[in-house]
């Protein structure tokens, strides 16, 4: 089934056995252990489970166990106030892992509609916008530009963006850059030079901006991933 056109990407990534130190997502995610329990903990709270929900913007740490485990990113779903920062869930959502083996376009979206909160259909120009964005995160896109697009003053512009896409303009475009900057250099491409394609100033830019976002420099998360996926 082909991608829907001007939709949000969703982003799997198999890890190998390891620790990810203190971050925050940019984007809702879904852990699943492979063959063990994932354990996620913020230095208060800690859960272990098969299958967690980590909420974007929430500091915590991972233990991938052995085995290893799909970390799976939804862009663009956002979770209710109700829910926890994290939370397991149970052994049906490993389907979800199956959508990507699959390429099942339709249980992608079942998944994705099943944490999101109740809300109308993205508007379609602000997809646009961060069609631009998926495919071209080099552009450099500003504040302007995003205003220009949507026909409205900078900071209506700034705000719509956020509550159609649930990340400021700035965020989304550092994860967009982040993961096609991954996608690069496990393609084969040299860290330094996979990150100035993608936008980032230098290998140090991209190696502090991986710290924070994944819990992990560069080079060793990329010996760990086994492989990265987008649909």
């Amino acid at each position: 089934m082909p991608m829907p056109v001007h939709s949000f990407h969703n982003h799997r990534f198999s890890f190998e056995e390891g620790e990810l130190a203190g971050h925050k997502n940019l984007m809702t995610c879904v852990i699943i252990g492979n063959q063990h329990p994932v354990v996620v903990s913020d230095g208060c709270d800690l859960v272990t489970a098969q299958i967690i929900c980590i909420k974007a913007d929430v500091s915590h740490r991972v233990a991938v166990p052995k085995g290893g485990a799909d970390i799976i990113y939804l862009d663009g779903v956002r979770l209710g106030t109700d829910r926890a920062p994290f939370m397991p869930l149970t052994s049906e959502w490993r389907g979800l892992a199956r959508a990507f083996d699959l390429q099942d376009y339709a249980a992608l979206n079942t998944f994705r509609s099943r944490l999101e909160q109740d809300r109308l259909p993205p508007d379609q120009s602000v997809m646009e916008i961060v069609k631009e964005l998926y495919l071209a995160p080099f552009t450099r896109l500003s504040q302007t530009d995003l205003a220009s697009a949507l026909g409205l003053e900078r900071t209506q512009a700034l705000r719509h963006f956020k509550a159609t896409t649930g990340q400021t303009f700035r965020r989304f475009k550092i994860w967009a850059a982040l993961v096609a900057a991954t996608r690069s250099a496990h393609a084969g491409e040299r860290i330094g030079h996979a990150g100035i394609e993608a936008g980032f100033a230098d290998a140090a830019h991209l190696a502090r901006t991986a710290g924070i976002v994944f819990g992990v420099t560069p080079s060793v998360g990329l010996s760990g991933l086994k492989t990265i996926e987008t649909m």
